[in-house]
Parts: C-alpha cells; sequence; structure tokens
C-alpha cells in the first residue's frame, strides 16, 4: 500500500561522484514511524497510474530531480485517481502539489549547515506537534530549499531564512488533487532527519584536546536543544501518510495488555568500580521495582559472583569503551575488538548496549560499523549537551534532543560504502542525571521538580526515552534516589501508563519491531485488515487513523485483540494489540 522511491541506478550514479543518495534514509524514517513501505524505482513510476496496491507514494529530492516527462504524467493521473504523494522538494510537480515554483536556494557551505528554519500553521495535519512552550523555535532545515508560492494548496508550514527572519513562502503544503491529496515540503526531509540523527563527521582532532566528543557531532548549532526537530518532521509525514488507511507499528510494545503512553529506559556505567557501587545501586533499583543497566570496562573488578547478582535483580551489564584512552582515545576496529574479546573471555557473553568513554567519536559511521563487528548491538553515547568538555558544567544534568530524536535509530553509511544501512542503533541520551546536582558535586541543591517537564513530554508525544544514571549517584548521593523516586511517583501521579526497561531490553525490542511485517492490507467499503507477523513475545500494537467509528475488531484466531481509541493529534487513532507470531486482523467500521 505504501511505497516510496528508492532508485539503485542512481544511487549507483551518486555514489561514484562522491555523493550521498539521501532518499535511502526515506526507510530509516518509516521504520522510525512503524510504517512498512515498498521500494520503487523511477522507472516503475512510469505505469503506477496503473496499479491499484500503491495507495501512498514518498519521492524524494534526488530521485525527484530525474522524472520525464511520462513518469510526471503518470503520477498526476495517479493522484487524481486517489493517491498520495507527499514529496520533498520535487520538481515538475507544481500542479498536483497546487504551488508555483520561483527559484532554488543553495545550503553553504557544506552539507552539514542550517539552510533555513520553517514554524508550523495551524491544521489537523500538525496539530499539536510543536510543544507551545516552544513557539519562538523554529524547525531546522538542513538541504537545499525550493522557493514556491503557494496557490491552490493550503500552507501546513512557513518559511523563514537563515536569521530566523519570515519569508512570505511556505515551506509544506497539503493539497487537494482530484480524487487524491499530495503533501510537499519544500526541503529533503530525508537529507534532513539523516543529519539530525547522525550529525556530522568529526575527523579532526579539537584544539587543545585529544578526542572529539559527541557534542562537536551535533548539527543544531544554538538552536534549543528541547525540541525533537527530527521527530516532528516524521510526524507531520506520519499525519500526511494516515490519510490513507495506514498501519503504523507502535514505537512501545504492550504492557500487561494495555496500551502504554512512554517507554523509560534506564542505565548508567561505573567502569571503574569499585563493585560495591553498581550492587548498592542495582539492589536499589530493584526495590523501586526498575530495570537498570551498567556499563562496566572490560577489566572491572566484579566477580562472576557480584555479577551474577546483579542479573538476578534483573539488570544488565554491558561493557564500557575505556582502555582505549590509553591509546590518545583512538578509536579503532583493533581496540574496539580487543576490549569486546576481553570482556567475553571475563564475562562469558558479548556487550549488547555499549558506551564509548566521555562520549567520544571519530569519523561518522565508521566507530558503528567496528562495535558491531566487536558483537555489540547498540551505542548508548550520543549526549546532547551543548557544553564542551573543559567546561566546569559539562557534566552536569541535562535534558534535550541533541541529535533531533528521543528513538532508537540505524546508521547509514556513505557514498563510499554505497549508503548501506548498518545493523547497528543509536540509543540517545536524552535525560541525564535530572533531578539533582551531584554529578557537579553539589551535595544540597534539590530540582527534583525538573523531571515533570521530560515526564510531560514523553507521555504526550509517547516517546522512548533514555534515562542515565550513574550507580555511584545512585548509591552515594541520596537526591539523585530522590529524583529516581519522584520520576516514579509522578508517573502514578499523572495516571500515566509507562514501560520501564534496560538499554539491553530496548534494543532487543527495537530489532524485533524493525523486523515485524505488516503485510496484505485490504480496504473494503466497511472495514480494513492486515497480516502481523511480530518476533516480539509480547507481542506488538498497531495504529491506525480512524475515518469512522469502529464497529469492532475481529481475528483469525483464538488470541483476543483488544484495542483503544485516543483523540490525539490528527484525530482519533486506534490502538490494537496484536499477539506474537504471525495473525490477520479487521478492523469493521459503523
Amino acid at each position: 500500500m505504501l511505497a516510496y522511491v528508492f532508485d539503485d541506478k542512481l544511487r549507483q550514479t551518486l555514489n561514484r561522484n562522491g555523493i550521498n543518495y539521501w532518499d535511502v534514509y526515506i526507510q530509516e524514517i518509516n521504520e522510525l514511524l512503524g510504517a512498512r513501505c515498498k521500494p520503487l524505482s523511477i522507472q516503475d513510476l512510469d505505469t503506477l497510474d496503473q496499479r491499484d496496491d500503491i495507495k501512498t507514494l514518498i519521492l524524494g529530492r534526488q530521485s525527484g530531480e530525474n522524472l520525464t516527462d511520462p513518469t510526471i504524467s503518470a503520477l498526476e493521473k495517479w493522484v487524481k485517481k486517489g493517491g498520495i504523494l507527499i514529496g520533498f522538494a520535487v520538481e515538475g510537480l507544481d500542479e498536483v502539489f497546487g504551488i508555483k515554483f520561483i527559484s532554488k536556494l543553495k545550503q553553504t557551505p557544506d552539507d552539514y549547515t542550517i539552510s533555513g528554519y520553517f514554524d508550523l500553521r495551524p491544521h489537523q495535519i500538525t496539530h499539536e506537534i510543536h510543544p507551545t512552550l516552544f513557539n519562538e523555535q523554529r524547525l531546522l532545515i538542513l538541504s537545499d530549499i525550493q522557493l514556491v508560492e503557494r496557490k491552490e494548496a493550503i500552507e501546513l508550514g512557513r518559511m523563514c531564512d537563515i536569521t530566523g527572519h519570515e519569508l512570505n513562502h511556505p515551506a509544506i503544503t497539503w493539497n487537494r488533487y482530484g480524487n487524491g491529496y499530495a503533501g510537499y515540503f519544500n526541503f529533503d526531509v530525508a537529507k534532513t532527519v539523516w543529519l539530525l540523527h547522525q550529525g556530522k563527521p568529526t575527523s579532526h582532532i579539537p584544539e587543545n584536546r585529544g578526542h572529539p566528543r559527541m557534542p562537536e557531532m551535533t548539527v543544531l548549532g544554538e538552536n534549543s536543544r528541547k525540541i525533537p526537530y527530527a521527530d516532528e518532521i516524521c510526524f507531520i509525514l506520519q499525519n500526511m501518510l494516515a490519510q490513507n488507511p495506514q498501519p503504523f507499528i507502535y514505537q512501545i510494545p504492550p504492557k500487561e495488555g494495555k496500551v502504554p503512553d512512554a517507554l523509560l529506559y534506564w542505565g548508567g556505567d561505573e567502569y571503574v568500580g569499585p563493585t560495591e557501587l553498581s550492587l548498592t545501586a542495582s539492589d536499589w533499583m530493584r526495590q523501586q521495582g526498575l530495570p537498570y543497566h551498567i556499563n562496566i570496562q572490560q577489566n572491572h573488578p566484579m566477580t562472576a559472583e557480584e555479577l551474577r547478582h546483579i542479573l538476578d535483580n534483573g539488570h544488565e551489564i554491558s561493557l564500557f569503551y575505556y582502555t582505549l584512552a590509553e591509546n590518545n582515545f583512538a578509536m579503532t576496529e583493533d581496540l574496539y575488538l580487543s576490549e569486546s574479546d576481553a570482556f567475553y573471555k571475563v564475562r562469558g557473553f558479548r556487550p549488547c548496549v555499549t558506551v564509548n568513554s566521555v562520549t567520544r567519536w571519530n569519523h561518522w559511521a565508521e566507530p558503528a560499523k567496528w562495535m558491531r563487528k566487536a558483537g555489540g548491538q547498540a551505542d548508548n553515547s550520543f549526549g546532547g549537551s551543548i557544553l564542551p568538555y573543559e567546561h566546569p558544567a559539562a557534566n552536569g544534568s541535562f535534558f534535550g534532543f541533541g541529535f533531533g530524536t528521543s528513538y532508537p535509530f540505524y546508521f547509514y553509511d556513505d557514498y563510499r560504502s554505497e549508503n548501506k544501512r548498518i545493523d547497528y542503533m543509536e540509543q540517545p541520551i536524552i535525560c541525564y542525571e535530572i533531578g539533582h546536582r551531584g554529578s557537579l558535586l553539589d551535595l544540597e541543591t534539590d530540582m527534583v521538580t525538573e523531571v515533570h517537564f521530560p515526564l510531560q513530554m514523553a507521555v504526550k508525544y509517547h516517546l522512548v526515552m533514555n534515562m542515565f544514571y550513574h550507580p555511584i549517584y545512585i548509591s552515594r548521593y541520596p537526591l539523585c534516589r530522590k529524583a529516581i523516586e519522584e520520576i516514579v511517583d509522578y508517573i502514578r501521579h499523572i495516571g500515566a501508563n509507562v514501560v520501564h526497561m534496560g538499554n539491553d531490553a530496548v534494543a532487543h525490542w527495537w530489532k524485533a519491531r524493525s523486523n515485524s511485517t505488516l503485510e496484505h492490507i485490504t480496504v473494503e467499503p466497511n472495514s480494513v485488515s492486515f497480516e502481523s507477523d511480530c518476533p516480539y513475545p509480547e507481542g506488538m500494537i498497531v495504529k491506525f487513523l480512524l475515518k469512522r467509528s469502529v464497529y469492532d475488531v475481529q481475528t483469525d484466531d483464538r488470541f483476543p485483540t483488544s484495542y483503544q481509541i485516543r483523540k490525539e493529534f490528527a484525530g482519533s487513532w486506534i490502538y490494537l494489540i496484536v499477539a506474537s507470531g504471525k495473525h490477520r486482523i479487521k478492523i469493521r467500521y459503523e
């Protein structure tokens, strides 16, 4: 039902010329949203108007620059028949999008530079996506920009220049064309989201410092860290896709047969010991009914009995890549493998989710490939603080989206390696020691209420959010424990249903979610049905945007399927709890 354009011949041509084929990241955006999509070549579009199986199409900027007249004609006919076309700065389809092209703004001086801003206009598709508390902060663009005039289209977003000055041009539009619709972004969404997630390369050695760190990779500049820029763009896209009956796999698994509001996952590192810190922290977190993930260096003094005690608490142990510091924080494939091998030799298992010492990184996707070869599944080093390492408050508490998202995401390689998806994910740090100041050695300042706003955002936007607390602060700082207790109490106070996990558990869930399928979607006058296949033992949740009232939900097996209807964002959504394994589900309308 949903398709996007991935043209491998175009990718090869661009890659040979040293250019990334940014359109490949449409796949990752759909993964984040939980939408399953079919790749089509540009040539496939020539007969799109003759196909009834494709109802919605995403067309990226680079592919959209290579449309022939027959392709444009086929797209026009397809939308007019009832299709939904979403284009990222696509050329040659002005009538379909209800706009008029004026001129181009080039992104300079490089791919990692903010080229413009935009803000959202009131509409069902944009409803409640941007927090009103941060209305003054506009969303970011990192690509070439098409300046257009609005003709028949409805304006969903207004364009601003790099100074933040509002221009009389739309950034996002929505247009009725025949029996179909066309959504238009005047910038490259795939490129912008990719760079917000993965940042910019750090192949240089910073001045007066022996190692590059994560804050130097972010492309946010001096803009607020309190906005999940990439997620907001993806939410707009989701609401466009949802205008046709489109199922999405919810980012959070079921909890006790109910639909959760958010997922919090807990971890921290205690790389050098003593083991008493990790044991005390693990025991206390267990008393709170919380999971916990502890990263230790490969030669940590933890004994096998102490390790078993922590594991018996239901908690996780993994590797803190630390001894690289002995090599001036060099980051090489051999060093990652040697640390992982040493950990395996002592602990008997490979590390799953790891942390890099002082959140350093080198190059772009290379460390992800090295850690994957070393047996890992995910990294948890992408912190969002804007402060440099030498700043006295650099290790202070922090809440923010330094890489534009709260959700895990997979790395993609550059043009030298064919823009391939790497089977290795990032779990960005969102809440770092919030609610206390112990990480600054301040034992008196009680900031417990600052945990409320991050929790409100997590619940409202259904975030998968990392909570990073070191064992040393949990075990030795009463105000750190008070902050965590306040998180648990506040969740109970607001009546939220929250899933709690460790980092490894999130990696397993996110991978299972990525491997889950939604196929054979059938839309009939009074129903919509689909087949699901989920390897996650607890199952998954599938959501639809409703256009009509639901009569009932039927399944083809003995497993009950409960559901919940929520009015939020673009309208009323039905959330279906789908059991593990293969099933066919049918929603019948009144």
